[in-house]
């Protein structure tokens, strides 16, 4: 065979190769973006887990949204995904979905921009009673909750359910429930009344601050009778055990 003839042959070759090179560079890329998101997802779950308030537990789910290679290049994650379907705070169970933006790499800083829901169901509602002297029970209603309790009228002592509207306070670091139709419940008493002073139209202030972090506020609630869906956001929030942990209150 000539040159001239093996020449043609080994130009061939080279597009051959390039090919061949640039789909193995592709795979490669493609494989280290999946061990990559991986790592990075795990790694942001634990922080939260770590930085979680006292008295809360809960497995937390994390994931990066885009690609992240050239995230990680730049330092900061520019969305991120964080979830727990089973989340307990001071003894009530709750979900959580929560999303935050520029979110660094390296833990330090704050995250922006941060919109979530935090799920209540309507088992777990009532056990914010025990945050209230003002009635002995909660549980959810389409629309509102509402709220059983006793009290005295016209020398009687009664017990009654009361159903109210519920709206996030204006600060964000509360709710705000007014009972409206009002029944009492001592069927024996015969009693019939449409409201009860002290009770009707009288609004009672529940803190929510204190079971979230401090930068965190209540912005609006969807209730049903199945469960409660409170919307959280923060212009800013430290992704760290300091800004995690330390909860807000109310005056």
């Amino acid at each position: 065979m000539s040159a001239a003839t093996e020449t043609p042959r080994k130009r061939r070759r080279w597009p051959i190769v390039l090919i061949v090179v640039v789909l193995v560079l592709a795979a490669l890329v493609v494989i280290a973006e999946f061990v990559l998101r991986g790592v990075v997802d795990r790694i942001i779950a634990q922080q939260v887990e770590q930085s979680l308030p006292a008295g809360a537990t809960g497995k937390v789910q994390a994931h990066a949204k885009g690609v992240v290679i050239p995230q990680l290049i730049g330092g900061q994650l520019d969305e991120v995904e964080i979830s727990s379907r089973k989340l307990t705070i001071d003894g009530i169970p709750l979900a959580a979905d929560v999303t935050a933006r520029d979110v660094p790499i390296d833990g330090k800083g704050d995250v922006h921009d941060v919109d979530g829901h935090v799920t209540l169901a309507a088992g777990s509602v009532k056990e914010l009673s025990k945050y209230s002297p003002l009635f002995d029970r909660l549980s959810l209603v389409d629309g509102g909750v509402e709220l059983s309790g006793k009290t005295a009228v016209l020398g009687y002592d009664i017990t009654y359910a009361a159903k109210g509207d519920v709206v996030a306070q204006d600060d964000g670091k509360g709710i705000t429930i007014t009972p409206k139709t009002v029944r009492i419940t001592n069927s024996a008493l015969g009693l019939k009344v449409d409201s009860i002073p002290g009770v009707t139209n009288v609004p009672v202030e529940v803190c929510t601050a204190k079971f979230l972090p401090s930068s965190l506020r209540v912005r609006s609630l969807d209730i049903t009778s199945a469960d409660a869906s409170v919307r959280v956001t923060a212009d800013s929030l430290p992704l760290n055990e300091q800004g995690l942990q330390t909860v807000g209150k109310c005056s």
